[in-house]
């Protein structure tokens, strides 16, 4: 109903633009956001629209508690409503690049043991279709990939390399897009599959060598940061004012008690997250 309304609202007003917004096209569908651009534009209007008709009330009232002048609360509340409503429109407009990006470092991190199956079946001569079939039961972008690939194939009569392409295509990952694009060429000219996938095997795992090569160093790097700044700057700061309040005077107290129980604990946690951010396995 909420995108029936959008389109209905503003989908006349944007549609002569809609060649303007082609990378966000794109972007939408390496994001699997199931939206046509026109109806993706409309609910971005649309909701910025209304983060600015229930922001306004609501900041001029909170405004106008703090001054006595209604000119200048409403006037606070109207910029503070644009920002809100432009946030909005930026919110909304860089969403399906950051889920394309999200979707892609989860492909490239189940990538190399994707393929190593992949390997393992075509071993045996197992027909391409029936590799994409196994896939189907991993997790993840890559499983729903192969079902998808599976679906087209043997529900709607499609040719796996047609199949294949459409996959490649949309996919926010460079890497799976060559694989597939590879096996669509494999396929073609009557290659050896086996072999392909032993070649891509090979490389992609050791490209997954390299990246836990450079999460190891940037834990290395991490750690030293926290303990040379968090462990050893708090002790250094303790230890010293420790030794310099009786000459300086005051309590120093309360701020010691604030880095041992509160600045170090929150800032391990945030420690704790970014290199579970950065980890590769995920």
């Amino acid at each position: 109903m909420f995108i029936e309304m959008s389109v209905r609202l503003f989908g006349g007003i944007i549609e002569p633009y809609l060649d303007y917004f082609d990378p966000l096209e794109v972007k939408l569908k390496s994001a699997s956001i199931k939206l046509s651009l026109k109806e993706y534009l409309s609910i971005t209007l649309l909701s910025s629209l209304l983060a600015f008709i229930i922001s306004l009330p609501a900041i001029s009232l909170i405004f106008s508690l703090f001054t006595a002048r209604a000119i200048f609360s409403y006037t606070l509340g109207i910029i503070v409503s644009f920002l809100l409503s432009g946030g909005s429109f930026v919110m909304f407009y860089y969403y399906p690049s950051m889920k394309a990006k999200s979707l892609q470092t989860r492909i490239d991190q189940d990538l190399p043991f994707a393929i190593a199956s992949m390997t393992a079946a075509a071993s045996s001569g197992t027909h391409p279709m029936e590799i994409f079939k196994m896939l189907t039961v991993r997790k993840g972008v890559i499983g729903e990939d192969s079902n998808r690939i599976y679906r087209d194939v043997k529900m709607f009569g499609t040719d796996i390399s047609s199949a294949l392409a459409k996959v490649a295509n949309r996919t926010p990952s460079l890497t799976w897009s060559e694989l597939l694009w590879g096996m669509i060429s494999v396929i073609t000219t009557g290659g050896d599959v086996y072999n392909y996938l032993t070649e891509k095997t090979s490389v992609s795992m050791q490209q997954y060598k390299r990246m836990l090569d450079s999460y190891s160093n940037q834990i290395n790097f991490y750690t030293e940061i926290y303990i040379t700044l968090i462990i050893v700057g708090t002790l250094f700061f303790i230890v010293l004012s420790s030794v310099m309040s009786p000459l300086v005077g005051g309590d120093i107290l309360l701020v010691q008690t604030f880095l041992v129980f509160f600045f170090v604990p929150i800032t391990s946690m945030g420690f704790i997250v970014l290199l579970k951010g950065l980890s590769p396995l995920k």
